[in-house]
Order: C-alpha cells, then structure tokens, then sequence
C-alpha cells in the first residue's frame, strides 16, 4: 500500500485550502482595525497592534508581505473589504461550493467506510471458519 499522496488526493481531501485564497481567509478571519484616512488610503492595525499604511488604488502598503511579494496582502484586501471594493458575493459563492464538494467528499468518504467495514466483517468470517 502507497503512503504517497498526490496532488488530487491533497486536492479532494483540502480542497478549501486551494479554492480560497490564503489572503482572502487571513483579511477576513483575522482581528484587523481599519481606519480611513483619506480617499482610498487606510491604516491597518494587525492583531499585535502593528500599523499599516495602505493605499487600495494602487494597491500598495507598508507591511513586509506586499514589500517582498508585490502582491495584495491581507491589510489591502480587509481596506477593501471595509471600502465595499472587495467581492465578498463572489467569495461566498466560492465558499458555498467548496461547503458542497467538502460534503459531497464526506458523504464518498462514509461509503467507502462502511464497504470497507462489511469486508473486514467478511474477513473475520473467514478466518473465525479456518
């Protein structure tokens, strides 16, 4: 039997890991302040009170993720959120689908389970006769 597991097995059984992106879960799950200061520029106090200078037009802010990635961290995406610029419909239909598949994995999971315990009961037949 292999230990291995491959990237659809990872997929199937994480598959909330790979539909939402990290960033979008950390801006909303995490306890951000976001205060406006102007049009479009915000600052955003993570959880240990550090403080952020974002800029949702640009996007740009001060945090080291944005400064080594150039990518929209976790403070761009909760200004955006609390600016009503992020596309919380789109990302709760994603949630909603993925709550689905991660039902419907659940619900196979369970059938194999149960096939699998009817053959260890046969299994045990036998060998109870031998």
């Amino acid at each position: 039997m292999s230990t291995t597991t491959s990237y659809d097995d990872a997929l199937a059984t994480r598959p909330f890991k790979h539909a939402i992106d990290r960033r979008d879960r950390r801006a909303l799950s995490e306890r951000l302040v976001v205060l406006e200061h102007g049009p479009d520029i915000y600052e955003v106090y993570s959880e240990d009170g550090t403080e952020y200078l974002v800029d949702i037009r640009t996007p740009s802010c001060t945090c080291p993720d944005f400064m080594y990635r150039e990518a929209d961290c976790k403070h761009i995406r909760r200004a955006r959120i609390e600016a009503g610029e992020h596309d919380l419909d789109s990302l709760a239909a994603t949630v909603e689908e993925t709550i689905g598949k991660l039902d419907d994995h659940i619900a196979n999971l369970a059938a194999q389970r149960a096939e699998l315990v009817r053959l260890q009961r046969d299994i045990e037949r036998f060998a109870d006769d031998a």
